[in-house]
């Protein structure tokens, strides 16, 4: 995204938000894959809000606009990096997401270990509208009985 250079080059402070009625989350370290359709300065904290959509979609006619809502990923058998990584740039907001023990649901997870256990389970199921103020529950396990999946499907 050639306007986040050009807004830091400037010395400006920047947001990025979604530019339709869905309010995704954008991971900022994703920015580079969304593409900015609206900007909006705002001098007095010499920032500028950039509302933008997947590279993949179109942009709206006009900022907010009504859009179909995109799937739930399915990300079963997949590592919870993976998943967490998929869940959020489908818009869910990384603290609203939870990884569980699947076999001990009180146990806390050491994230390292984590890591690379695999999801068995989750909510919201694959397939359901995408609704950003859901919380996303992946039911995790070092042993998962899930056939595990590749970074490409």
């Amino acid at each position: 995204m050639e306007v986040v250079d050009e807004v830091t080059s400037a010395g400006l402070g920047l947001s990025v938000r979604d530019a339709t009625s869905l309010g995704r989350y954008i991971p900022p370290e994703m920015a580079r894959a969304y593409a900015v359709c609206f900007t909006e300065d705002k001098p007095e904290y010499a920032a500028i809000d950039l509302f933008v959509v997947p590279s993949a979609e179109s942009c709206p006619a006009k900022r907010g606009a009504v859009v179909p809502r995109p799937p739930v990923p399915d990300v079963t058998g997949r590592t919870s990096a993976e998943a967490v990584a998929l869940m959020a740039s489908t818009g869910f907001q990384p603290d609203r997401m939870t990884a569980q023990d699947e076999e001990k649901p009180s146990r806390r997870l050491d994230s390292r270990t984590a890591r690379n256990w695999r999801v068995c389970s989750q909510s919201p199921a694959a397939g359901k509208p995408f609704d950003a103020d859901e919380k996303v529950l992946m039911r995790i396990s070092a042993d998962c009985r899930t056939k595990p999946k590749t970074q490409a499907e």
